[in-house]
């Protein structure tokens, strides 16, 4: 800043530090509002799913989680059916950690397999129409 001789220039720089404090101002208040916003329980859990979802690697994780669990419970459910015994309800508990373990972990390979057995049983008809269609 330079050096003030006269009281024209003062008043100059006083003018020019009020405006700036006024800049400064508004923009503490629109970051005050934003973060305010930002803690609210709707925003928050819409921020946590967004980031959650927003790479493929995670979804592809979390897709694998989920059909790993259900596919555990699903074979628990058939395996042990509901039991009454403390050693079945082990068992079983076993049985649904595992079987979820190992779903989760070969998610992707099971996809694949069971789509090259889909298309297998449901072969594509392309080939078939585009021999009709040449014609």
């Amino acid at each position: 800043m330079k050096k003030i001789t006269s009281a024209k220039e003062l008043h100059e720089a006083i003018e020019m530090l009020e405006q700036k404090k006024t800049k400064q101002l508004s923009s503490l208040e629109h970051q005050f509002t934003d973060f305010y916003e930002s803690l609210k329980p709707a925003n928050i859990i819409k921020n946590t799913l967004q980031s959650a979802f927003s790479s493929d690697s995670t979804k592809k994780n979390i897709l694998g989680s989920v059909i790993g669990l259900s596919t555990g419970l699903l074979s628990k459910r058939l395996l042990v059916g509901k039991s009454v015994g403390i050693f079945r309800k082990f068992l079983g508990a076993a049985v649904e950690f595992g079987v979820a373990g190992l779903i989760a972990k070969n998610a992707g390979k099971i996809k694949d397999k069971g789509a090259e057995i889909i298309h297998k049983i449901f072969p594509k008809k392309s080939n078939h129409m585009d021999i009709e269609s040449s014609n």
